[in-house]
């Protein structure tokens, strides 16, 4: 994908007080460096995107024009598509944020879309909706090293239950599949569930669309 918008050296150093986290990436195949925990759970809303296909953060800087003045900006996220990129400023609550930040983001959506791309923004109820988030941070970093053979066992598993089926029906199958294997089906979107309830014992399973509903 062509990228015309010109950014300087990513900024990598976390600010003095502050401390950078680490979000282990599964589509990048390693550690996206996040600034704050807001910005490590934006990743895991990235990761369930399907349409997402790389992302990096802090990707580097913009120089702005604001009232003749020369201003320096750091989005925060790159996210690629296969159709097209766009970038993302993650703050707590967009309201809140000074004159100059305002300006800042202005200048920068103006500059992004003279490139054919564009500033999104993600703020903590976007980010932290309830329960939407917990049921995927828990399903994420609880379907870590699935190996292929396991999530391919798993997946030619599915299209012979009949749905729906409850996660506890779903975990005591007798079939040799362990639980990180259904918890990646899960996030993968092979089986789905109300992302808004959260997930439990209990709670009813979809599948795909191969699947057997029972009606």
């Amino acid at each position: 994908m062509d990228h015309q918008t010109a950014l300087h050296r990513p900024a990598v150093n976390a600010a003095f007080g502050k401390h950078l986290l680490f979000f282990p990436s599964r589509k990048i195949h390693g550690q996206v460096v996040c600034h704050s925990t807001l910005e490590a759970d934006y990743c895991i809303h990235l990761e369930y995107d399907p349409a997402v296909v790389r992302y990096c953060s802090q990707p580097g800087e913009l120089e702005l024009r604001i009232d003749g003045r020369l201003h320096r900006y750091h989005p925060d996220f790159l996210v690629e598509t296969l159709e097209e990129h766009y970038y993302t400023e993650v703050k707590v609550d967009f309201s809140q944020v000074s004159t100059l930040w305002k300006a800042k983001l202005r200048a920068a959506q103006q500059l992004l879309s003279e490139t054919n791309s564009y500033l999104a923004r993600a703020d903590l109820a976007s980010i932290r909706p309830p329960s939407r988030l917990r049921n995927l941070k828990f399903l994420y970093f609880h379907s870590f090293n699935v190996s292929a053979d396991e999530y391919g066992g798993c997946l030619r598993l599915l299209p012979t239950l009949s749905y729906p089926v409850t996660l506890r029906e779903l975990l005591a199958h007798p079939s040799e599949v362990r639980e990180r294997a259904f918890y990646k089906a899960l996030f993968d979107r092979q089986l789905s569930f109300d992302l808004n309830q959260r997930l439990t014992i209990n709670t009813p399973i979809m599948g795909g669309g191969h699947a057997h509903q029972r009606t």
